[in-house]
C-alpha cells in the first residue's frame, strides 16, 4: 500500500472520533447486541470480543477490474473488453467540481473524520432499532471504498458478492468499519477519494468517473462541469434510479439536491447554484459496448483473437477464468493485425458483393498471412459481426474452424490439386513430366494404389457400378501433357493421371503435413476417396488453406498462424503466449516445383487475368465446385499467402451462377469459377498490399525437380 501523506491526515477531533467509533462498536459487540445470531449462540462476552478482534485488521487498495483492449500491430485500437467499463485517473486530472459534489452529498466531513461517522453510526443505530425494516447503513466514502474493493475482489475471484448498501448484515457493517479506520491509518485522504472516484458505479458497466464523463458527454472527467459533477455524484445512491439517460425527471431531481449541498457547504455560490439548478441535462451518449460487436474494424479477427485468449491456459485454467482476465485485467493485447492490410481486405470483401446490397446473399470473405512467421495480417468478410437476425448479419467467422468460432470451412474445388502435384514432385517425378490426361472413366475393378487400407488398394466402382469417371471444366484437354500444365490449367484428367502413379495415401501424409483438415471436424482429408483430389470431399477453412499454401511460399516451412505479438496487464505483467512456430513440412525441391507451376497459373493458365504485375514472385490456383456453388482462389508471394472465398455460406448446395454478386449476373453460357469474383477479389487486395511485404523472386526450381529422378521427361 502506498504510504500515508501526514498532510492528508484525518484531524484529531477525527482520530478522537475514530477512537470513540471503535470504541462504540466493540462495546456493542461485547454486549451482544450487533452479533449476529449464529455467531451469538453460545458466545459469552469476552468471546464476542475475541471474534471482532480477529476481523481483518488491514485492507489492500487493489488491483480494481479494469477493462481490456486490443490493438493491431501499430497500436490502433480495435476493440475493448470488459464486464467493468472503467478508466482510473488520477485526483488532479478530475474536475474540482466533481470532487466538491461528491464530499457534498456523500461525506462533507470527510477530511474531518478517521473513517467513520461517529454521528451516523448513532443515527443510523438508533433508527434500525426503531425501525429495522428501513435500516440505514451511514457510511463514510471510506467505508463506501472498502465495500466496493471487497466487492470487485469477489467479483475477480468468481465468488458471491457481498449485499451492497443498507441491506448489508451487522457482523459485515463491523467488518467494514474496522478496515475503514485501518485504511484510514494506511492511506492519504487523497488517495481515499482518488480511489473511490475510480471504483465506484455511475449506471449501467460505467465504473469510475472518468468512463462516466466519457460515456454521457464524451468529455475527460477533468472538463466535468458544476452541473454534471452534480449529475454524478447524485447517482451514487442508485445508479441506475437516477441514470439521466433512463430517468431525466428523477436525476434532475436528484441533481438539485446535490446542488442544495454543495450551496450549504459553501462549495458554490448563489450564483452557480442558481445557474447550475436551472441548466437541463443535456447527454451526448457514447455507447462503447464491450466486445467485437462494437469494433468498428476487424471485428473477425477480434473474435478469432478472443477464442485464442480464451483456450489459452496463459490466461487461467479454465475458460471461466480467462473469461475474467480478459474482461476485468487491464490487458493490452498487442496483435498481428496490418490496419492498412485489413482496410484493403475490407474494401476487397465489400466490394466484391457488398453487404448491404445483397439481394441474393452470396458470401465473401478473404484472410492473409505473413508466410515467415504465420502472422495474421488481415480477416474480412462480408457481414456485419451481430447476433440479430438478418442476412447480413452473423458471428460465425468464415476464415477459420468451428472451433475457433468459425463456419468451419467449404469445399475448396481444385485448390486442393496442389496437394496432388506436390506429392508428385516428392515421391520423385518431375514438372515436366509427360502424362497420358486422356482417361475420364476407370473400370469399377480399378485399383488404385493405397497402401494404408487393407490389401493395399482402393476400388472405386462409381455411383452406377460403372466405374469412376471424370469430366475437364473444359473441352479439348483430354490428351497428353506435361504435368506442370495440368496443374496451372487445372485439368482434372491430369490430377488423376497423377494419382494413378502414386499411392493415394502419400497424398493423404503429405496433405496432413501441411496441416489440411475438415474445418468441421478436425480430420484429415482421407484422399482414399477419389473425390478428395478435386476438393470435393470435406469443408476447409480459408485459414487452413492460407497456411497450407505458406509453406510454398516459404519453401515448404510451415509456420501456425499467429494474432498476438504481446499481452501486457496495466502492472507491466507479460503473458506467456505462442511465440512464432515453424517447422518444415515439405522439402525445398517440393516447394520449388509447386511455386514453378502455380506462377504459371497468373500467366497463361487458369488465373491469367488475375496477375498482380509480379513476374516470378506470384503465385496461385483457382478453385471452382460442382456447379459453382463455392468459389476460390488461393495464392501468395514471398510475403503474404492469402486465401479469398466467394460462396454460399447459408445455402452450400445453391450455384453462384445466375446471382447478383457485386451488381452483375452471369448468363447464358457465362458462369462462376475461381477466376471471376474470388480472383478478383484476391487480385484487388494483393495489388495494393502485396508490395508491402517480402517481393523476392521465388527460387528456380533444379534439374531434378524438372525432369525427375531419372532425369528425363519420361513419366516416373
Amino acid at each position: 500500500m502506498a504510504s500515508r501523506n501526514p498532510s492528508q491526515a484525518p484531524s484529531v477531533l477525527g482520530n478522537v472520533v475514530a477512537f470513540i467509533a471503535t470504541s462504540i462498536v466493540a462495546g456493542i459487540v461485547a454486549a451482544g447486541l450487533l452479533v449476529p445470531p449464529a455467531a451469538a449462540t453460545g458466545l459469552a462476552a469476552n468471546a464476542s470480543i475475541g471474534w471482532f478482534k480477529d476481523l481483518p485488521a488491514q485492507m489492500e487498495a487493489g488491483p480494481m477490474s479494469r477493462a481490456s483492449t486490443l490493438v493491431a500491430r501499430d497500436g490502433t485500437e480495435i476493440a475493448t473488453f470488459y464486464a467493468q467499463n472503467r478508466t482510473p485517473v488520477t485526483l488532479d486530472e478530475m474536475s474540482p467540481h466533481m470532487k466538491d459534489a461528491i464530499l457534498a452529498i456523500e461525506d462533507r466531513d470527510f477530511y474531518e473524520h478517521g473513517g467513520v461517522d461517529l454521528g451516523g453510526i448513532v443515527r443510523a443505530l438508533g433508527n434500525n432499532i426503531i425501525r429495522p425494516e428501513a435500516r440505514q447503513g451511514a457510511s463514510t466514502i471510506t467505508q463506501q471504498y472498502v465495500n466496493n474493493l471487497i466487492i470487485d475482489s469477489q467479483v475477480r475471484a468468481g465468488e458471491e458478492t457481498t449485499t451492497i448498501g443498507a441491506d448489508k448484515g451487522y457482523a459485515d457493517k463491523i467488518k467494514e468499519i474496522k478496515l475503514a479506520l485501518s485504511m484510514e491509518q494506511e492511506l492519504g485522504k487523497d488517495e481515499i477519494l482518488e480511489g473511490y472516484l475510480n471504483m465506484v458505479l455511475f449506471g449501467g458497466q460505467n465504473y469510475g468517473v472518468e468512463a462516466a464523463a466519457q460515456y454521457y458527454w464524451g468529455i475527460s472527467a477533468s472538463e466535468l462541469s458544476i452541473s454534471q459533477s452534480a449529475v454524478l455524484a447524485g447517482m451514487v445512491q442508485s445508479p441506475n434510479y437516477y441514470d439521466p439517460a433512463a430517468n431525466p425527471e428523477a436525476a434532475t431531481e436528484r441533481r438539485n439536491i446535490v446542488l442544495d449541498t454543495m450551496l450549504a457547504t459553501g462549495a458554490i455560490t448563489e450564483e452557480e447554484h442558481a445557474a447550475a439548478s436551472s441548466e437541463p441535462i443535456e447527454l451526448d451518449l457514447h455507447r462503447s459496448n464491450s466486445g467485437c460487436s462494437a469494433a468498428e474494424m476487424a471485428p473477425y479477427f477480434c473474435d478469432y483473437v478472443q477464442n485464442v485468449i480464451l483456450q489459452s491456459s496463459a490466461f487461467g485454467e479454465t475458460p471461466e477464468e480467462r473469461l475474467k482476465t480478459l474482461q476485468l485485467g487491464g490487458l493490452e493485447i498487442t496483435s498481428t493485425l496490418d490496419v492498412e492490410a485489413q482496410r484493403a481486405a475490407e474494401k476487397a470483401v465489400n466490394e466484391t458483393q457488398p453487404r448491404d446490397d445483397n439481394p441474393d446473399g452470396v458470401s465473401t470473405a478473404l484472410v492473409s498471412l505473413e508466410p515467415s512467421n504465420g502472422d495474421v495480417v488481415a480477416m474480412a468478410q462480408n457481414t456485419y459481426y451481430s447476433t440479430e437476425e438478418n442476412t447480413s448479419n452473423t458471428t460465425y467467422n468464415f476464415n477459420v474452424d468451428s472451433w475457433m468460432g468459425g463456419a468451419g470451412g467449404f469445399q475448396v474445388g481444385s485448390t486442393y490439386k496442389p496437394l496432388t502435384y506436390a506429392t508428385w514432385i516428392d515421391t520423385g517425378h518431375g514438372a515436366e513430366d509427360e502424362l497420358d490426361a486422356s482417361q475420364t472413366r476407370w473400370p469399377p475393378d480399378h485399383r488404385w494404389r493405397a497402401s494404408c487400407l487393407e490389401g493395399g488398394y482402393k476400388i472405386e466402382p462409381g455411383n452406377d457400378g460403372k466405374g469412376f469417371e471424370i469430366q475437364n471444366a473444359e473441352e479439348g484437354y483430354t490428351r497428353k501433357m506435361e504435368a506442370d500444365f495440368g496443374i496451372y490449367n487445372s485439368i482434372n484428367t491430369a490430377i488423376y493421371a497423377m494419382a494413378e502413379e502414386m499411392d493415394l495415401c502419400d497424398i493423404g501424409r503429405l496433405s496432413e503435413d501441411l496441416g489440411i483438415v475438415s474445418g468441421k471436424t478436425g480430420e484429415p482429408v482421407d484422399t482414399t476417396v477419389l473425390a478428395s483430389l478435386l476438393g470435393g470431399s470435406v469443408d476447409i477453412s480459408p485459414m487452413t488453406m492460407a497456411r497450407a499454401y505458406s509453406a510454398f511460399a516459404n519453401r515448404g516451412v510451415m509456420c501456425e498462424p499467429r494474432a498476438l505479438e504481446k499481452v501486457v496487464d496495466y502492472t507491466g505483467k507479460a503473458y506467456d503466449i505462442p511465440k512464432t512456430s515453424c517447422e518444415r513440412a515439405i522439402s525445398q525441391d517440393v516447394a520449388d516445383g509447386v511455386n514453378f507451376a502455380l506462377n504459371q497459373t497468373l500467366i497463361r493458365g487458369s488465373g491469367w487475368q488475375r496477375d498482380i504485375d509480379l513476374p516470378g514472385a506470384s503465385a496461385a490456383k483457382t478453385g471452382t465446385t460442382d456447379n459453382s456453388t463455392q468459389t476460390w482462389m488461393v495464392g501468395y508471394t514471398k510475403g503474404l499467402a492469402t486465401a479469398s472465398w466467394v460462396g454460399n455460406y447459408r445455402l452450400g448446395s445453391r450455384s453462384l451462377n445466375g446471382l447478383s454478386i457485386g451488381g452483375q449476373r452471369t448468363t447464358g453460357d457465362d458462369w462462376v469459377d475461381g477466376s471471376t469474383f474470388a480472383g478478383g477479389q484476391w487480385q484487388q487486395f494483393m495489388r495494393e498490399v502485396a508490395r508491402d511485404y517480402d517481393t523476392g523472386q521465388f527460387a528456380e526450381p533444379s534439374d531434378r525437380v524438372l525432369k525427375g529422378r531419372n532425369g528425363t521427361s519420361e513419366p516416373g
